[in-house]
């Protein structure tokens, strides 16, 4: 799998990599939207907008797609239950020429959410200076050296926030092939 510095650092990119094995997709957008319960289980969707393919060739193109596609069947969902999430639903959609995935789970404590780090007060993620913050429903401040962190108060019971590649590079949407998946 190929996967430059600045993909390494993205929160849903590591929420995902057996999704990318084998692959070199590209994730413009990331969201989470978290609700937590006072035992710290809860459920959360992970939005993973505009999925694309660094590949210049149609047909390594097409090996992405059907390599992201294979994981979702399967492959995913065990990674998600060893870090004690479960799918409990997932779905593609397309608006325009954007393939968006969204998977929707369960998990049992604050540490199955991927990135996630809680203190005695408060919570937090932090993101990598290759990413930016869209939206958030916490406060975001630096971290480090041209880092970002966005954190709420330890008993907030919704989280959410979208980050976004600064660069993706020569891509390809994969919305395309997803239009003509199973048919």
């Amino acid at each position: 799998m190929r996967v430059s510095g600045a993909r390494r650092g993205m929160l849903a990119l590591l929420m995902v990599l057996p999704l990318l094995a084998g692959g070199c997709i590209v994730i413009r957008t990331t969201e989470q939207r978290v609700k937590f319960n006072r035992d710290g289980s809860g459920e959360a969707v992970l939005r993973l907008i505009d999925i694309r393919s660094d590949a210049e060739e149609d047909s390594l193109v097409q090996r992405d797609f059907n390599i992201m596609m294979t994981s979702f069947e399967g492959e995913m969902a065990r990674d998600f239950e060893e870090k004690g999430r479960k799918i409990v639903r997932r779905q593609f959609s397309i608006s325009g020429d954007t393939l968006t995935a969204e998977i929707f789970y369960t998990f049992r404590e604050y540490g199955a959410i991927e990135g996630l780090r809680v203190t005695k007060n408060e919570m937090y993620v932090v993101v990598p200076p290759e990413r930016r913050v869209l939206r958030t429903n916490g406060k975001v401040g630096s971290w480090g050296s041209n880092a970002s962190r966005v954190s709420w108060d330890r008993d907030a019971q919704r989280i959410s926030f979208a980050i976004q590649e600064k660069s993706i590079g020569s891509t390809r949407s994969l919305a395309a092939l997803y239009r003509s998946y199973g048919k």
